[in-house]
């Protein structure tokens, strides 16, 4: 039953469908007006970065200045172009009160001009998807985490985390955020989702996105589920090339398109849905020609069988799709800038995410080419008008019913004093807390805790994770000592066997797939980054250790801190397996998940026995 909207909000859209028509070009316009209100219309539909920004001589490609105040040049772009709106990174935020001042600048700018408001957008899933400092937002565990603890509490961690992530976002003047990652995990190997979503049970994740889509959405942030039509089976990241599903139309429906569809057809359906740069042939087998003449698979982002066939038609979607980044070698390896956003338009995304790179005044000049470029192609009718009409239209609305115009209507000084005098930071901590707790999962050996061993060897996948163990262990059991050896190199032979002696228990973390060297967070020193070790050297060891542990008599422990697929393969070598889901550590090397897994040892937490992936590897 379709809900009947209230008479506001007949009013609110037929006045945003008169501007948007004003945008528009006229059919008695000539046609040099014609082409510069194509450029206004272009501008909405269009998200820019402004990660970096120089304008004191320095190349593009080498500038790294982050943008942590508006400068003047790219205030007058914004202006200039009609932007729709701008994604923040984690350069880009420092404070509250300078992320505010510089949210509040770019609003109150567009305010000035009489234009529409920005979207502001940032990637905060949680877990390790977080822009923002801990020190401002907690970053929780993530999605995986969340499906652990699915079946002792049901939907209420996504939906505490979610608006907990919504209400802090919100004071700040974010008002989009692109999470929550609705894909299935089906692929052990993949190297991009893995703990980014909810699971591998297609039913479950939709549910567990309905949650969270619904918490952030009631905190005033737009939702942007993702990577649509499901990045979750690929063995490739989509930001180095361009991944194939070889999944037919009916495992589709019944696997990755099922969260998308359940999520469309609830109650709160969300503002924004993102485009995935993968293949799927079963649903678009269309080939087109790449930038060097090359035959290819169109990829979901350029498919209009995808974004408007499958996802307008048959799933019913009626808001915002923005691309993934366009600047992601999934794309810009195969597309010019001007190519990818026509195609993008054509096939039925509203807005073209990070379409070109600006970091200089050079840019900002070949971006006008662009905009001239991609208009001039748009009133040649490669877009029709009715298309582009819609779409606009579409973006009016959002934008109208997140009344993103707002932020800007209160004093800078009552943002800035509201953010300071709020309490979420603590309640944030408190639900990071016991998330942490309720997604610490034995994949075996439960009956063996607590451990009563006194003396612990540690080896950690890198320095920061050996420091945040040995703070959560001499905080929660001062009494006990441990050892720790970081595997960013792998220790030599003398003294892992020294160490080894010393001990009665041995714990062992691994992270797989491996982390990236920023998340190390330049605790080990320089010569252990330039040469670490690859991931199957890390585990051939740990497997030797563990297989020597046991020899001599030591209880071993094995702590999966990221996907818990290993855990078959050391089975038989250690006493006791627990899941974590997350390894996030701060730069203050606080971890209340370490904090979690040291009370699940001593028996001061009860572990989680649901696992949201299959941890022996299998797939159905």
């Amino acid at each position: 039953m379709r809900l009947i909207p209230s008479l506001a909000t007949v009013l609110s859209r037929v006045f945003l469908f008169s501007l948007c028509i004003l945008l528009l070009p006229s059919t008695y316009a000539n046609q040099s007006n014609q082409h510069e209100q194509i450029k206004k219309s272009l501008g909405q539909k269009i998200i820019l970065d402004f990660r970096f920004y120089c304008d004191d001589g320095t190349s593009s490609k080498a500038c790294k200045k982050p943008v942590t105040t508006l400068p003047n040049a790219l205030k007058d772009l914004l202006i200039t172009h009609n932007i729709g709106g701008v994604i923040l990174f984690s350069e880009n935020i420092k404070t509250n009160k300078q992320l505010i001042e510089l949210n509040y600048a770019m609003q109150q700018a567009m305010a000035k001009a009489k234009l529409p408001p920005l979207f502001i957008a940032v990637d905060q899933e949680g877990g390790r998807v977080a822009r923002l400092p801990s020190s401002m937002l907690a970053p929780f565990p993530g999605n995986l985490a969340i499906g652990a603890s699915y079946y002792q509490h049901g939907t209420a961690f996504s939906e505490n985390v979610a608006k907990g992530i919504g209400s802090s976002l919100s004071s700040l003047g974010i008002n989009t955020n692109f999470a929550p990652s609705v894909d299935i995990n089906s692929e052990p190997k993949n190297p991009v989702i893995n703990v980014r979503s909810f699971g591998e049970t297609p039913s479950d994740v939709a549910v567990l996105g309905q949650s969270f889509v619904d918490g952030l959405q009631s905190s005033g942030v737009i939702s942007a589920i993702k990577h649509f039509p499901g990045h979750g089976d690929t063995q490739t990241d989509s930001h180095t090339s361009l991944p194939n599903v070889k999944h037919s139309k009916a495992q589709a429906l019944k696997g990755d398109l099922l969260p998308f569809s359940r999520i469309i057809s609830g109650g709160n359906p969300p503002g924004m849905l993102m485009s995935a740069h993968i293949q799927y042939p079963s649903l678009d087998s269309t080939t087109v020609k790449d930038k060097q003449g090359r035959e290819m698979t169109i990829p979901a982002t350029l498919s209009r069988k995808i974004l408007h066939d499958v996802l307008r038609n048959e799933l019913g979607y009626q808001g915002v799709v923005v691309t993934d980044a366009l600047d992601m070698a999934g794309i810009a390896k195969y597309f010019s800038p001007e190519d990818a956003m026509i195609k993008a338009y054509q096939a039925g995304a509203d807005i073209a995410l990070m379409p070109f790179t600006i970091r200089t005044p050079q840019d900002i000049n070949m971006f006008a080419a662009l905009m001239g470029k991609v208009s001039k192609r748009i009133s040649s009718g490669e877009v029709p008008s009715t298309q582009l009409a819609t779409s606009v239209q579409r973006i009016a609305l959002l934008k109208a019913k997140f009344s993103l115009n707002r932020y800007a209507e209160k004093a800078l000084s009552w943002r800035v004093s509201d953010v300071q005098n709020n309490v979420k930071k603590t309640r944030n901590i408190q639900i990071e807390k016991a998330l942490s707790r309720a997604a610490i999962t034995s994949l075996y050996g439960a009956e063996k805790l607590p451990v009563t061993q006194k003396t612990w060897l540690a080896l950690m996948p890198d320095a920061l994770r050996c420091l945040a163990l040995e703070k959560s262990l001499t905080s929660i059991a001062p009494t006990l000592r441990m050892a720790c050896l970081p595997l960013t190199k792998l220790p030599n032979k003398a003294t892992f066997e020294y160490a080894l002696k010393q001990a009665d228990l041995l714990i062992v973390g691994d992270i797989s797939p491996q982390h990236a060297v920023y998340e190390m967070k330049g605790f080990d020193n320089e010569e252990a980054m330039a040469s670490r070790a690859p991931l199957d050297d890390v585990h051939r060891f740990t497997k030797s250790a563990l297989q020597q542990a046991k020899k001599q008599g030591l209880t071993t422990v094995l702590v999966p801190l990221r996907m818990p697929y290993i855990a078959k393969e050391m089975q038989p070598h250690t006493d006791i397996a627990i899941a974590t889901f997350s390894y996030n550590v701060d730069s203050e090397i606080y971890s209340p998940i370490f904090d979690a897994l040291i009370e699940t040892i001593l028996g001061l937490n009860r572990p989680n026995d649901y696992v949201p992936v299959q941890w022996s590897g299998a797939s159905e």
